[in-house]
């Protein structure tokens, strides 16, 4: 971690000045979500029928929705689920997607026609249908939810670590180990899979924002988020019908979901720059 901190990427990344400010914003609402109990002054379930739609004030910095409930509390509690929901579906979709990436890129064959096939046939499938469609019928919640994004996503990351293994396959060190009788386990996860992360790595921070647009965006249509969970798309939803008179219920999560989507996608290019070896020549 050390050598990282003094290297000539982490010099690049600190000149990319959209980087850093999206390193800031992951950085923030990283340290909202965990310290959530202590920063928001209510209970984000907690109603009051004597505060009920009360525009932003000294008493509630972002106002109150039609139950009273405080809406700051429950945006700064919303961060915990975006940042639980991101992490959930990445993780599933790099475990599964590269799994089949790794053993498609290096076994090849009827292994890897099948595999990509399977993607191809995902692919065909609007997104958006297939996961309405598996958060609908699995009966909504946050688990269900990240389950629907995950299975909508996983090829991407089949695609990206295949393309890595084809090219690592062929270098010289993979040939001395097949040469010295290593099996295909230690070849794959001692020599390819390291070596093949970084592109993987980067991909996945980019992939974080996509997983919290459509984890909101599933919570707004009813097949997400219920409630009384303070997820930001279900919060929006509850707002929908008072954008006129009461704009803060659904404006204040629908700027939580923007700041936390630009930054996580200024965070995956500057990486994806500062790992390029490419950058130096282009500037």
């Amino acid at each position: 971690m050390i050598r990282f901190f003094r290297s000539r990427e982490f010099r690049r990344f600190l000149r990319n000045r959209l980087a850093v400010v999206g390193l800031g914003c992951v950085l923030l609402v990283s340290v909202v979500a965990v310290f959530a109990p202590h920063i928001a002054p209510y209970r984000p379930t907690a109603m009051d029928f004597d505060s009920l739609l009360l525009a932003p004030s000294t008493r509630h910095l972002m106002g109150t929705d039609m139950l009273g409930r405080d809406i700051f509390s429950r945006v700064v509690h919303g961060s915990r689920y975006a940042l639980i929901i991101g992490i959930g579906v990445v993780g599933l979709q790099m475990v599964f997607g590269g799994a089949l990436g790794l053993a498609a890129g290096y076994l090849g064959g009827t292994i890897d026609t099948t595999v990509m096939r399977i993607v191809d046939v995902l692919w065909s499938i609007p997104a958006i249908v297939l996961a309405l469609a598996l958060a609908g019928a699995l009966g909504g919640g946050i688990t269900v939810m990240i389950i629907a994004i995950a299975v909508t996503g996983w090829g991407q990351f089949t695609r990206l670590m295949r393309g890595q293994v084809l090219q690592l396959r062929e270098m010289d060190y993979v040939s001395a180990a097949q040469a010295a009788g290593a099996g295909i386990p230690r070849i794959l996860f001692r020599h390819i899979l390291p070596n093949s992360l970084g592109p993987v790595i980067v991909y996945a921070t980019l992939e974080m924002p996509v997983a919290i647009l459509w984890s909101a965006s599933l919570s707004f249509l009813g097949v997400g988020a219920q409630p009384p969970t303070p997820e930001w798309g279900a919060l929006i939803a509850d707002g929908r019908g008072l954008i006129s008179f009461a704009w803060w219920v659904s404006t204040f999560p629908g700027i939580a979901i923007m700041i936390t989507a630009l930054g996580f996608n200024f965070l995956g290019d500057g990486l994806r720059d500062a790992l390029d070896p490419k950058f130096e020549r282009r500037i």
